[in-house]
């Protein structure tokens, strides 16, 4: 049986706080009055094609580029057609198959005029599918699909047939966008190649390594020109690429004439107010905290948690900005690489929870802004497992398992030791925190106190956030500052817990990834939240990730803009701020 991977954060329900009633006061001026909105990132893109980008950073941006079969909104958490003139009609095969017919709508068009059709949504799924394109991300999304008709009759309207799955619809139609085929794949390498080998995993591998046009056509796709570019990186959505400064700014433009702009009055996933918007990279919290005060940004979230709390107490600022804290729909842990040969231990890593104080975490770097949690689903979910309570703070208990495990003080210095292979070997761990977050700094020197106290010695390694998300995918690194989003809908596992996905603990037996192939399948939901609480059960027991909290975002959107946060990453949609007459 072929399995996917878990939908990325676009299918969680929202929870909402509205900014209403933000009136402008008579006596407050604006720094600006124009109908260009800047956001403040804490991290720069890695690059603009969907495709390939791996950042919720970067998808923040394409997002405004590039239009998808149909689009969640994320205040409402309904799904609304966009690229499509309808949801799909869905229908059931005597095969067993599941066959989602789309149509595409007559006024979508590309930048150069030409209609989105069929073939540009086949054209897609090759890339995607295609080995040679570094897209792991979304590849296994696609594993359920079978087979694609296009209708003879009408170039815009086609059929997607695939196995049973939970979350297939929405895999389809909503967990990548449509891309154009004439601009991207220019040499026609991928047209000659049927799309039924590319669902052939067997067939297409072993394409990939005899016809090299699958090659030729992952280099030129993953250039610098469909990545970065002014001109290389375009889709169908309102706003264009105007330039990108690394590391300091990225600046969209809405387009002349843009065919959705009509569609906008009755559907919200046509919302496209603003002139500009452009994302500005601030680095830290301290250039975060000036570029508010200096009413150099319109949007900011995730802000420092004591920033969040002093600043609503400034008037200046208060009068300007409107705040909310929506809880988030996402998971603060610490990754724990269980294919480190002392972290391989589960009595090791079970020590390590017991030496974290979360409830310190919550009360003491965030504010209070947060809810302690037991696992990775989601605790508004009727499939979290409330019987699992979260690892309890305990020195004295994280001590007795490392003795259990052979770890003890031989030389009284303070930190445990044991024997290795002959060597006397200190328990000594490196843990990365991102450098420009004063709270992932805070969390990293209490995590480094209530170890010490329990006999682990962190040393602390402080990176650039994107370096930290490659050494965690690599598995090169001891213990990690994570975070990832959590759906308060339907949870498929897949991605981060099934050996064959983008698993970065370790984490996984047979048995583990059968239950979490069994998940994808079962459409009852008595027997499936009965095996997503087996499942967390595991997950429990082997300690792969020590859960904090889940937190409530810092949101503040500038009163010039009628705008709304929601717990969506970044809690805010950038592209339905309206400006106040």
């Amino acid at each position: 049986m072929k399995t996917t991977a878990a939908l990325p954060f676009f299918l969680f329900l929202v929870l909402i706080t509205a900014f209403s009633g933000c009136k402008r006061e008579p006596a407050v001026e604006y720094k600006r009055t124009d109908n260009t909105v800047i956001v403040g990132m804490p991290a720069d893109a890695d690059r603009l094609n969907p495709l390939l980008a791996t950042t919720a950073y970067a998808r923040t941006v394409h997002e405004q580029i590039f239009s998808y079969l149909v689009a969640q909104d994320p205040v409402t958490g309904a799904f609304l057609p966009q690229l499509a003139k309808s949801l799909p009609e869905r229908k059931e095969t005597a095969e067993g198959q599941v066959a989602y017919t789309f149509e595409i709508r007559e006024e979508a068009k590309w930048d150069d005029g030409a209609p989105v059709t069929a073939a540009d949504f086949i054209f897609t799924l090759k890339a995607i599918l295609n080995p040679k394109v570094a897209a792991q991300r979304i590849r296994p999304y696609m594993a359920f699909i079978k087979k694609v008709e296009t209708d003879a009759a009408n170039p815009r309207r086609f059929t997607v047939y695939s196995e049973k799955y939970i979350l297939a619809e929405e895999a389809i139609s909503a967990a990548f966008p449509v891309m154009q085929e004439s601009h991207y794949d220019q040499a026609g390498l991928l047209k000659g190649i049927p799309l039924d080998q590319f669902l052939q995993p067997e067939v297409i591998a072993g394409l990939a390594e005899t016809n090299e046009n699958l090659g030729k056509f992952a280099e030129a796709f993953s250039s610098e020109k469909y990545s970065r570019e002014k001109g290389g990186v375009t889709g169908s959505g309102p706003y264009r690429l105007e330039s990108w400064e690394t590391g300091q700014r990225i600046a969209l433009v809405k387009k002349e004439n843009w065919w959705g702009e009509k569609l906008g009055k009755s559907n919200p996933a046509f919302a496209a107010y603003p002139d500009q918007i452009t994302f500005k990279i601030l680095p830290d919290a301290v250039t975060t905290l000036n570029s508010i005060k200096a009413e150099e940004i319109d949007a900011v979230s995730n802000i420092d948690p004591k920033d969040y709390i002093d600043l609503e107490n400034v008037a200046s600022v208060s009068d300007r900005y409107a705040f909310a804290s929506p809880l988030a729909l996402s998971n603060l842990f610490i990754y724990v690489n269980a294919t480190h040969p002392i972290l391989s231990d589960k009595l090791v890593r079970k020590a390590l929870s017991h030496a974290v104080n979360a409830q310190e975490i919550i009360d003491n770097v965030f504010y209070g802004l947060g809810q302690p949690v037991n696992g990775p689903a989601h605790p508004s979910t009727n499939y979290y497992h409330k019987g699992l309570k979260p690892v309890e703070f305990n020195v004295e208990k994280a001590k007795s398992l490392l003795t259990q495990a052979g770890w003890t003080d031989s030389d009284n210095n303070g930190y445990v030791d044991k024997d290795i292979n002959g060597v006397r070997t200190e328990l000594k761990i490196n843990y990365l925190m991102n450098a420009s977050r004063e709270t992932s700094k805070n969390v990293a020197l209490l995590l480094q106190d209530n170890a010490k106290k329990a006999g682990i010695h962190i040393e602390l390694v402080a990176k650039d956030p994107l370096q930290i998300i490659d050494d965690i995918k690599k598995k090169n690194y001891d213990i990690a500052g994570g975070g990832r989003s959590a759906s308060n809908t339907l949870w498929d596992p897949m991605q981060s817990w099934h050996t064959a996905g983008d698993n970065r603990t370790g984490f996984g037996t047979p048995e583990t990834d059968a239950l979490i192939e069994e998940i994808q399948v079962t459409m009852d939901e008595k027997a499936r939240n009965e095996k997503y609480k087996k499942l967390q059960e595991a997950i429990y027991e082997e300690q792969v990730e020590v859960y904090l909290f889940v937190p409530q975002d810092r949101v503040l959107i500038h009163k010039r803009f009628e705008a709304e946060a929601h717990s969506v990453f970044p809690g805010f949609s950038v592209h339905r701020f309206r400006l106040k007459k």
